[in-house]
């Protein structure tokens, strides 16, 4: 029998290597709703917990501790613009680094009146605060199609000026991207970054199996540009109605690009659990048993 191509098979070992190193987001509603599923899936992997206006400081805190005791590995957001003032920011700090998280996600936020001092993700970064509470390890946001309410020239400038404190600093930062849908999008955004020197780590933003009409919605909200109108111009409107969509096709493409360009490494997955923890954990195990069983067609092609 003829041998499949390497590339192929190459492409579906890095797709592997992909979605069994990935992060997930996932709501504190859904963790508690859900946390028997959560204990068995996401036992050891990094899990990411938003912090949206309706969520308080305290919500956070308990889910960091709920998420720790499930031995999953918390990284809880901290919205700069949503925290009230100075003793808050240590208080909150302090107490997620007590209840066990050992990085967070730190970013500015998307209400237009910041409710205490900080205006951005910098401003609380540069208070110190991070490094009196014992935490070393952060997450900055990342834009591969920019930001609907910030500049190109900003966003740029910002990063690099988080990143050069934390370098002063000591601390660890990797970048987790918004999510996109082309996997063109994601990469180029990846070479910029890399060849601008930046090398800090990229957790690449991936929706997880999600109702393609709350999908659509979602993504206008958070101005994800042209690959959400790609997404949307691929099926028709009756289609979007019914539709599931899911992330095989993009992580696929995502492992090719990576393969044919090493210079984007490390780059890792992030997915948003949009559509609940339960249906994000039952499409990873389909997926990973899909490629284990093709992976033992393979070798058995390979042996004859």
């Amino acid at each position: 029998m003829t041998k499949p191509a390497s590339v192929s098979s190459d492409i579906r070992a890095a797709a592997r290597t992909l979605l069994e190193g990935a992060s997930i987001e996932i709501s504190e509603r859904d963790l508690n709703k859900a946390s028997q599923v959560a204990a068995v899936h996401c036992r050891g992997r990094q899990v990411f917990l938003p912090c949206t206006p309706n969520v308080k400081p305290e919500d956070i805190l308990a889910a960091t501790t709920f998420a720790r005791g499930l031995g999953i590995l918390p990284v809880p957001h901290v919205v700069a613009r949503g925290i009230e003032g100075e003793s808050t920011a240590r208080d909150l700090l302090a107490g997620l680094s007590r209840a066990g998280a050992e990085s967070i996600l730190l970013i500015g936020g998307d209400v237009r009146d910041p409710r205490g001092p900080y205006r951005s993700s910098l401003e609380l970064l540069r208070s110190g605060f991070l490094q009196a509470a014992g935490i070393h390890k952060l997450g900055v946001a990342g834009y591969p199609e920019g930001h609907p309410s910030i500049a190109d020239d900003v966003l740029s400038e910002n990063l690099e000026l988080k990143l050069e404190y934390a370098h002063r600093e000591g601390l660890e930062v990797f970048i987790v991207s918004q999510f996109c849908f082309e996997a063109k999008a994601i990469l180029e955004w990846a070479r910029r970054l890399r060849s601008r020197g930046i090398k800090v780590p990229l957790r690449v933003g991936v929706v997880a199996p999600t109702n393609v009409t709350k999908l659509l919605q979602l993504a206008l909200r958070c101005g994800v540009g042209n690959s959400i109108r790609a997404l949307k111009g691929r099926m028709s409107s009756m289609v979007r109605l019914v539709a599931v969509h899911e992330p095989d096709e993009l992580i696929h493409d995502l492992a090719a690009g990576v393969l044919a360009a090493r210079d984007v490494e490390p780059l890792a997955l992030h997915l948003f659990a949009l559509g609940g923890i339960e249906a994000t954990a039952r499409w990873m195990a389909r997926a990973s048993s899909d490629r284990a069983k093709r992976s033992a067609e393979e070798s058995i092609e390979d042996e004859r």
